[in-house]
């Protein structure tokens, strides 16, 4: 396998874990162990993309975002985001861009914000951060982009096949 690759896998794989785990969370309000054990599996991935991946600022961006939106707000998604910076630290934490990380910070919060009303899509969608990850392509960065949306389509193939989970 093609190592670059490696990272766009793990996440589209990470998004369809995490959607798992708050489907278990908020939706089933599940007290299974599994939901504690696929939260570090995606903590690990995660924190195993921001260290070997080109766009690791998106996901450094996002994580901060969803610590100041209070979104890290259950046992399952704590764990999650500490096994997460446990795999940082093994993985390693690469440099990045000031300018690009507060870039990214603003949009990945403003995804992480709750709007109502006729904005509600913008809570439910979020739009913001893939949409800046998309606006790097005119600096030939696909790369941004391609991480993004495989962790979001992996985040939105969760409920199309939860359907069929009892």
């Amino acid at each position: 396998m093609d190592m670059t690759l490696l990272p766009f896998i793990l996440a589209f794989v990470a998004g369809f874990i995490v959607k798992c785990v708050d489907w278990l969370d908020d939706d089933r309000k599940s007290r299974h162990p599994a939901k504690y054990a696929l939260a570090v599996i995606y903590g690990i991935l995660i924190g195993y993309v921001i260290g070997a991946s080109t766009f690791s600022v998106l996901f450094v961006a996002a994580l901060v975002a969803q610590v100041f939106a209070k979104k890290v707000d259950t046992i399952a998604h704590r764990l999650g985001f500490i096994a997460t910076a446990i795999a940082m630290l093994a993985f390693g934490f690469p440099f990045m861009d000031a300018v690009q990380f507060g870039f990214f910070l603003l949009l990945a919060f403003l995804d992480e914000a709750d709007y109502i009303g006729r904005l509600r899509p913008l809570a439910e969608y979020r739009p913001f951060l893939p949409a800046g990850a998309l606006c790097m392509l005119a600096f030939g960065r696909w790369d941004y982009f391609a991480g993004i949306a495989l962790f979001d389509i992996g985040y939105r193939l969760f409920p199309a096949l939860q359907k069929h989970i009892k």
